[in-house]
Order: C-alpha cells, then structure tokens, then sequence
C-alpha cells in the first residue's frame, strides 16, 4: 500500500471494511455474548451493530479531515512533534495488541483443530509471510484479495443454514432471559466483533475521488452486513447447541460444521477453517497495517507502510508469537479484552476528534 495515486471504487471499499470486520470472532462470538446475554444473545448483535453506526460515523467524519493523506500523517501535522508522536505511539500500541490477539486466537484455534502436528513457527511464519506480502502489494491488490475473500461469506452463511434442520425453539426462548442490563453488556461485547472499521483511516486518500458522504454509506452499509452475519450465526449456535452447551465451548461454529457430514465430505469443520483463515488474514493485516502506518507518520514516512518498518513489525509478531497461551490465559485474556476494547476504540476515535475540535484549523491546509 505505497502508491498514494491509486485508487479503490465503493465495492472494493465495502469488501474491504467487511473483511476488516469479519475476522477471528466469527467462530466464537457465541460463546462470548453467551456469557453475559444467553439465550438473547442474538439480539444482542443486533443491538451492538445499532451502537456501532455511530463509531462508523465518528471515524468516517475523522477520516474526512484527511482527505489527500491518512489520519496519521494529518495528526503529526496538525498536533506537534512530541504530543503528536506520543498520540500516534499510544494508538501504535493499541493496534498492535488487537493484532497479537488475532493471531493468537488463529494460532491456538488452528493448532487445537487442524494442525496439531504442525510446529508453532512453521505456522506463525507461513501466516506472517503472507500477510507482509500482500500488505507491501499497492492498494489495488489489497482490494482485489478483500473481493475475493468476500465472495466466500455466501458459503458460510448456507453450510449455517444447513445446520437449522436440527434446531429446536426452546433453546431461544425465553427471548430475553437474563434482563436488558445483560443484553446491553452483551451489545457491548459485540463491539470486539464489529471493530475493524478503523481501517478507514489511511484510506482518504484512495476514495478522495468519491462524496464524503457515499463513503459513509459505505462504510454504514459494511456495518450492517457484519451485523447481520454475526447475528444470524449467533442465533443458529444458540438454535441448534442451546445457552447452557455453549458456556462451554470456545467454538460454536466449529462444533456446528463437526456436526454436518456428507458422503464425500467428512470433517466440514476443517473445511470451514480452511475458509476462515481467509477473513483472519484480512481481519489482522487490518490492525498491521494501522500499526505500521501510525509508526511511519511518527517516522515522518509519506509511505504507510514502508518496506523496512513492515518486515520490522512482523518480525516483532514472529516473536512474540511463539510464546504459547493456554486456554485458561487466552480465556482470561478475552474476558477483559472482550468488552474494553469496543469501549476504548470508541474513547480513542471521540478523543482524537475533540482534540482536533480544540485545536482549531490551524495546520488543516497542509493536510
């Protein structure tokens, strides 16, 4: 993503603000609401989407404030040298660790289902590789791979469907058994599976040749399909495994794919990772490249993602993911991640408004 000239259109925008929202969470995001909403969990992921029109709105109007450059570069411009690079490493941090956490669930998930055999590096250094190439490709490249990625949402969405020919209603009812403060702390949980959109801001200057305000569209329209993909695979968890099986399992999807077996397909469940390592490549080189990006502005590099610092950085990944978690730690791990990260994505897109908002114009030209 080096060639600033380059532009995407609205399809490839919206595939790629899908992808960065259908990642990891796919395959667990039952389980997770489960703990706070049960069985209305589903209505949960509603609500949630609801919440997170209007973080799509705050990071579309931030975004706007950029319109020939990205965010970070705008940032250093606009707030000084020191408040605007402890600013930029704050946010470098924060992407970085929704990163690591990605590809820790990857790795574990992956290990524990599909490649038990398999070493951690081999895994970790196959994954990082190809995320590091396809990140230095420009943004057309980027683009074409987040279209293709999208065209395989259909084949989760019928393979869930499938497995409706053995739900059963009780599981769902009563529609709100837990009270609307646990719906709401699940609506909250949900956030951690619509994040991603994020991604719009090193985009400005490849969609500056498209209204501001068919960007939002975009960007609201990206929104409302995750919303609607999650909640219809929540429900289908919750339809066919019930509240109280899914408090203990990590996967629900994984399980409910174990469940389906034709006669020339026997194990669906390693089908379907096979398809969602695709939305977990996208869902990471997301948070990578935000990563790399906001560390080139503190660099001063018109590059977002120069070819030194990308290496660099996933070199860094390569590291720190070869120390293993176990899944009472990843769990631990989730159980705080879950529901701040939404809140604090949310905290940080305000705040960078406001600052900007006290800051005044001065410095916009140049932006």
């Amino acid at each position: 993503m080096t060639k600033g000239a380059l532009r995407i259109g609205p399809i490839q925008l919206y595939c790629i603000l899908t992808q960065a929202q259908i990642g990891s969470a796919v395959i667990s995001i039952a389980g997770d609401i489960n703990e706070e909403s049960g069985g209305s969990a589903w209505i949960s992921c509603l609500a949630g989407g609801v919440i997170n029109c209007l973080f799509v709105y705050l990071v579309c109007l931030l975004a706007s404030k950029a319109p020939n450059s990205n965010v970070f570069h705008m940032l250093m411009q606009r707030l000084g040298g020191v408040f605007g690079r402890l600013l930029l490493a704050s946010l470098a941090c924060f992407y970085a660790i929704i990163a690591y956490v990605i590809l820790l669930n990857w790795l574990y998930t992956t290990h524990l289902w599909a490649y038990e055999r398999t070493p951690r590096t081999v895994l970790l250094l196959i994954f990082i590789s190809v995320c590091i190439y396809l990140i230095l490709k420009p943004v057309t490249v980027y683009a074409r791979f987040a279209v293709l990625t999208t065209c395989f949402v259909p084949v989760l969405v019928i393979f869930t469907a499938y497995s409706y020919k053995d739900w059963s209603m009780e599981n769902l009812l009563p529609l709100i058994d837990r009270g609307p403060l646990n719906m709401f702390k699940g609506s909250i949980i949900v956030l951690w599976a619509l994040a991603g959109i994020e991604f719009m801001l090193i985009l400005p200057r490849y969609v500056n040749h498209m209204d501001a305000k068919k960007v939002l569209r975009i960007a609201l329209y990206s929104n409302g399909t995750t919303m609607l993909f999650y909640s219809f695979s929540v429900f289908s968890s919750t339809a066919l495994l019930g509240p109280d099986m899914i408090s203990n399992i990590r996967e629900p999807l994984l399980y409910q794919m174990k469940a389906i077996s034709f006669n020339i397909i026997e194990r669906m469940d390693l089908i379907i990772i096979s398809l969602w390592i695709l939305f977990v490549v996208m869902s990471f080189c997301s948070y990578f490249i935000l990563f790399v990006s906001s560390l080139a502005a503190i660099l001063k590099k018109k590059e977002e993602t120069p070819l030194w610092l990308t290496i660099g950085c996933g070199s860094l990944f390569f590291i720190a993911g070869i120390w293993s978690w176990s899944a009472s730690q990843l769990d631990l791990l989730h159980h705080y991640f879950d529901f701040w990260v939404g809140v604090v994505s949310f905290i940080c897109i305000a705040g960078l408004l406001l600052i900007l908002k006290m800051r005044g114009t001065k410095g916009a030209e140049q932006s």
